[in-house]
């Protein structure tokens, strides 16, 4: 949720980030997610995952109105791993991280060179398919 100010109705179900972002940055780096890569640089510091390796199927971000709306599936999903996409794409929004840093980013497999882990509002799951 993108306006200034907190909307009430919100609360704890979309993180709020008071400011302006650009969704097409975002949209181009959420591009860069898909495919098989190691996501080593995208799970929770200290995790004890073996196989980080995962198929990003579709990624994508939107906005409907004051609403970002960051999709993505795959065929699996490490510890806090959306989570830390969700927080790089708002620092690509917000243009801390450039949107063509993502794949060094992915490459260089190292948690400190992705952006902050994004809160736990808003994060859904969808659909489960076997």
């Amino acid at each position: 949720h993108t306006r200034p100010e907190r909307d009430a109705f919100l609360s704890e179900r979309a993180w709020h980030v008071p400011k302006a972002l650009d969704v097409d940055a975002m949209d181009m780096a959420a591009e860069k997610f898909k495919g098989t890569h190691d996501f080593s640089a995208f799970m929770a510091a200290g995790s004890k995952i073996t196989d980080p390796v995962r198929t990003v199927f579709d990624a994508e971000v939107k906005r409907e109105g004051d609403i970002i709306i960051f999709r993505v599936s795959a065929d699996g999903f490490l510890y806090n791993m959306v989570r830390i996409m969700a927080g790089t794409l708002v620092d690509v929004g917000e243009g801390r991280i450039k949107s063509d840093n993502i794949e060094t980013i992915i490459k260089g497999l190292d948690r400190a060179s992705a952006g902050r882990t994004a809160p736990p509002y808003g994060l859904y799951l969808n659909k489960v398919v076997y």
